[in-house]
């Protein structure tokens, strides 16, 4: 499976993150199982991620913006996967997390790899925040992953995502997801509370194979059943608390042969208005596809 698609940063490239950490007071310890928080700033936007294994929201459980600071808009969006239909489980589970900081020592942490391996498997994951600047209201956040399988056999890879945003935290949420079978392109999630507010996610590359909007928690509970679960392809939920997932699928060659991992490139702009502007989503769906064409020309 070659997807002629690199990976931006490389391990071999990434900078420990012991000087932001001290400096953020933040400490990252070597158990698998210890909760450790990082805490991201960038222009009025503020998002906690949790690498650690253990029970709870692991992955990142909080996203405001300076409009509302005191407001967190997302519960979880974490990943799961599976190898030849075993059941899923969540890629902290596979070692402890090392994580990289990218950003400039002398300022917040905004731009972080977050890396998982065993002998099975490699994770990677590389977020990127950017905040519009005080008063905004908006902020973006690009994710990278790539996965790469390091056994000595090819393997059945499932790979999900899972967004339970709750905008406003007022259970009063629509989520519609695009694209369609076999190519999911992105999702959608707005609040009745005030028209204008809402999270968008636009999906570069590969397109997802499988997706699903649900109530919220109809999906994670799937997701950690025991069973081995394919999302149902349901585009649309709410109005309510609501979720939305996505899967890709690929087989992947044995011992990391080059040109044979799942690369994934996304990218999410959140806008929350106490008085929103009326065509803010529009622009941020335009503004999110502008970039996804240019990021397909800097990774091509």
């Amino acid at each position: 499976m070659n997807r002629n698609y690199k990976f931006v940063p490389k391990v071999s490239h990434l900078v420990p993150v012991c000087a932001g950490v001290v400096a953020a007071g933040v400490f990252f310890l070597s158990g698998g199982a210890m909760a450790q928080d990082i805490t991201m700033n960038n222009g009025g936007s503020t998002a906690t991620l949790n690498v650690g294994g253990g029970t709870g929201n692991t992955g990142m459980n909080s996203w405001s913006v300076d409009t509302m600071p005191n407001v967190n808009q997302l519960n979880q969006q974490w990943f799961w996967y599976s190898v030849n239909g075993a059941p899923q489980t969540t890629i902290d589970q596979i070692s402890a997390a090392t994580v990289y900081n990218f950003s400039n020592p002398s300022s917040p942490i905004d731009n972080i790899g977050v890396v998982y391996q065993n002998s099975q498997l490699t994770v990677q994951l590389t977020y990127v925040l950017s905040g519009s600047g005080s008063g905004s209201g908006n902020a973006d956040m690009q994710e990278y992953l790539s996965i790469v399988n390091n056994s000595a056999s090819s393997i059945n890879l499932s790979f999900y995502q899972y967004s339970n945003f709750n905008l406003f935290q007022d259970n009063q949420n629509t989520v519609s997801i695009s694209g369609g079978p076999g190519a999911y392109t992105g999702a959608l999630q707005t609040t009745s509370t005030l028209g204008g507010n809402g999270i968008a996610e636009v999906i570069d590359a590969p397109y997802a194979n499988f997706a699903e909007a649900a109530s919220a928690y109809q999906t994670v509970n799937a997701l950690n059943s025991g069973s081995y679960y394919t999302l149902n392809d349901s585009t649309s939920a709410g109005p309510g608390d609501v979720t939305w997932a996505f899967e890709w699928t690929a087989t992947l060659a044995p011992n990391g042969q080059t040109g044979d991992t799942l690369n994934i490139t996304k990218d999410k702009g959140l806008s929350i208005h106490i008085v929103p502007e009326p065509t803010t989503l529009a622009m941020i769906a335009l503004g999110m596809g502008a970039l996804g064409l240019t990021l397909r020309r800097k990774l091509s």
